[in-house]
């Protein structure tokens, strides 16, 4: 996950508003990159399951008009076709951080020895 992440992030050079996605993909691929390190922090992982879910709520009702073809073409034929797509990259980063948020709360749980 740490280098589709990482992907994410060296593409979106060309996208109109980079900075805020490279930012995006850069905190989920460095936390995907310390958890393959074996580091693991449940705070950091939190937070940024938090903002993912957040930024998610705010972008979603982008999908409510979005043309199907926002999908299913890797040309963006309307400007309206970036916020669809936008939507599906931060629900992908949300459930991974949601994912290594859970584990690193496991592995809290295992050390201290709490069921």
């Amino acid at each position: 996950m740490a280098a589709l992440f990482g992907l994410s992030l060296a593409v979106q050079w060309n996208d109109p508003d980079p900075l805020r996605w490279m930012v995006a993909y850069g905190i989920a691929a460095g936390l995907a990159g310390a958890a393959a390190a074996g580091y693991l922090p449940y705070r950091l992982n939190a937070a940024a399951f938090v903002l993912f879910l957040a930024l998610v709520a705010l972008t979603l009702p982008g999908l409510v008009d979005a043309r199907r073809e926002s999908f299913t073409s890797f040309q963006m034929r309307t400007a309206s076709d970036e916020e669809p797509r936008e939507v599906v990259g931060l629900a992908l980063c949300a459930v991974w951080s949601g994912v290594q948020t859970w584990a690193a709360r496991r592995g809290r749980r295992h050390k201290s020895g709490t069921p």
